[in-house]
């Protein structure tokens, strides 16, 4: 499997252009490293939104260790 980083930029989704894309592990380690780093400071009292956030957060754990 391999996991990769893509950048786009625009003024919505539709619109973004891709600027990178990088399959580099220690790319993708660090970017996924930094977002975990990032406190949930919104914890919501919506549990659905609750739990998409925990689904990100133990994504973001994989890809971070499938990449050591």
């Amino acid at each position: 499997m391999t996991t990769f980083l893509a950048l786009y930029h625009g003024d919505s989704v539709s619109a973004a252009k891709l600027l990178a894309l990088s399959a580099e592990p220690e790319l993708v380690r660090d970017f996924a490293a930094r977002l975990l780093d990032t406190p949930n400071n919104g914890q919501s009292s919506d549990p659905v939104l609750e739990e998409l956030e925990q689904g990100r957060r133990r994504t973001l754990q994989v890809v971070k260790s499938g990449t050591e």
